[in-house]
């Protein structure tokens, strides 16, 4: 096989980590965009979850797991194109980052996104919850400050960084003026700013036609030529 090819979903935050991480390394895949309510039956063939993202390879290697597939795509780079290799790669710290987002922030921003207006406490409860981990990551941000943005762990940009500001984009996303008007989160907003006022996100979020077999290769970034 002579590109790696990704199943996506534009919107999905663990998507759209997986391709922002692609971006950063340079590294160009055919793109299929799924339908999630219609998901073809090429997608369970190559991994019975049916979720995106998923990633094979050029070699064949079946990658189904969001942070594999950025994990992969930072030594597959050999470090050399990540934005001046200043994203920090793994440990314990920033593990454990990754881990509190997918699976104590995710659980609460969905419950949060997802309940019905007319349960307004148990919602606003939810909403509580996830705001409560904002307002620590926005302290760890203001903490580690360096040139008027900071980061979730230490005084560089690391792999927590790109793994979780989707999903604070779709927290941000359900009461915009709500978010836009939050005080305690103020460096979280500077600090999320950053990913959708650079020069990578327009190309993130750019739109395509759903996946069919028969079409020809849409190639992400978009704007290669082949």
């Amino acid at each position: 096989m002579d590109h790696h090819i990704l199943y996506s979903f534009r919107r999905c935050p663990y998507a759209m980590r997986a391709r922002w991480m692609l971006l950063a390394a340079n590294i160009n895949v055919i793109l299929r965009e799924i339908d999630l309510k219609s998901k073809p039956k090429e997608l369970y063939s190559v991994s019975k979850k049916g979720t995106v993202p998923v990633l094979i390879t050029a070699d064949g290697k079946i990658i189904d797991e969001s942070i594999d597939i950025m994990k992969w795509a930072y030594k597959y780079s050999n470090c050399n194109n990540l934005e001046g290799n200043k994203i920090q790669f793994l440990d314990s710290n920033i593990s454990s980052l990754i881990d509190e987002n997918d699976n104590k922030f995710k659980y609460f921003l969905d419950k949060y996104k997802y309940c019905s207006p007319s349960n307004k406490n148990i919602r606003m409860q939810y909403k509580s919850n996830a705001r409560a981990i904002l307002i620590r990551w926005n302290n760890l941000i203001m903490t580690n400050n360096k040139d008027d943005i900071g980061w979730l762990a230490g005084r560089s940009q690391s792999l927590a960084d790109c793994a979780i500001w989707p999903f604070v984009r779709q927290y941000s996303l359900i009461d915009k003026e709500d978010f836009n008007n939050d005080y305690l989160l103020k460096d979280l907003k500077i600090w999320l700013n950053y990913y959708l006022s650079h020069n990578h996100y327009k190309e993130l979020m750019h739109k395509v036609i759903n996946w069919d077999p028969n079409q020809k290769p849409i190639y992400f970034p978009c704007n290669i030529k082949q």
